[in-house]
């Protein structure tokens, strides 16, 4: 049975307070940095939700999570409709969660429809899986969701030097639009290796991947900005936070800003680092 990366993406609440002195030009900008966050955690959710329907598509209609699918991030409020290709290997899954917001098993709510075309297996070395989005939203309040549109390109690219299986996955022509009706654009290029659990292929629990790459985008507040992984990123399907990696992000005509996970514990806490001070933040 094949896997699914399943870790659970990280949507970002910066906790902060200054004091700024007279006459004096601090940057304390941490929006950027909040906004780059949302899309990066958003779009890891739109890829396992594409990896784990693809991956699970055995039957024409069926509904993610039945009993015993252990980590699964969807749940039963999930139809997905599998469409195979002549090919006998590839097809077209697509992911609906209906007309309404539905809780998934993540804990948050979605609606809309994810369309996931796929070349063949998660696992199989060339396999080519292109998501795109119908009317799609997300976010932790049913009331405050999130519509995402955009596609997403993940190919497996088979084992590396150091013999795990990576992928490249890139996002294109993303938008972002917030329930106050502001929208931000994201563009990404990444590369994830699978560095622990790709031997267990009927347990997800043990899985845990590691991301670099770069991104960039313009937040909602319109400032554009470039964003470069400079430690790798950890995630863990036993884990529903990054646990450890640090990205540096530029907004335009701003320094660079420091973004840091921490050191390998499954916790909620990061930090910033800008203008030379150090802000804690929370992750949700």
């Amino acid at each position: 049975m094949n896997k699914t990366i399943l870790f659970t993406a990280s949507f970002v609440m910066f906790i902060f307070s200054a004091c700024k002195k007279d006459k004096v030009d601090v940057d304390l900008e941490t929006q950027t940095s909040q906004d780059n966050s949302l899309a990066e955690g958003i779009f890891n959710d739109i890829n396992n939700i594409a990896n784990q329907a693809s991956s699970n598509g055995s039957l024409s209609t069926y509904r993610l999570t039945q009993e015993g699918q252990e980590g699964s991030l969807l749940s039963t409020c999930a139809t997905v409709t599998v469409r195979p290709d002549s090919s006998g290997t590839g097809g077209n899954v697509d992911v609906d969660f209906g007309s309404t917001p539905c809780r998934c098993s993540d804990g948050r709510f979605r609606k809309g429809m994810l369309t996931v075309y796929y070349t063949g297996a998660y696992r199989d070395s060339g396999t080519q899986i292109v998501s795109t989005l119908n009317n799609y939203y997300v976010g932790l309040d049913s009331l405050n969701l999130y519509k995402v549109e955009g596609s997403k390109t993940v190919v497996n690219r088979g084992h590396n030097g150091n013999g795990y299986l990576y992928f490249t996955i890139d996002v294109n022509n993303a938008r972002i639009t917030n329930p106050s009706g502001t929208t931000m654009s994201w563009t990404s290029s990444r590369q994830r290796e699978w560095v622990a659990g790709e031997n267990t292929t009927t347990i997800w629990i043990d899985d845990e991947y590691k991301i670099t790459g770069s991104a960039s985008g313009t937040n909602f507040s319109g400032t554009g900005f470039t964003v470069s992984i400079t430690s790798p990123l950890v995630f863990s399907l036993g884990c529903p936070y990054i646990k450890q990696g640090t990205f540096e992000l530029t907004p335009a005509n701003k320094p660079t800003r420091t973004f840091d996970y921490g050191e390998g514990t499954c916790d909620p806490y990061a930090t910033v680092t800008l203008s030379g001070r150090t802000f804690n933040i929370v992750l949700r």
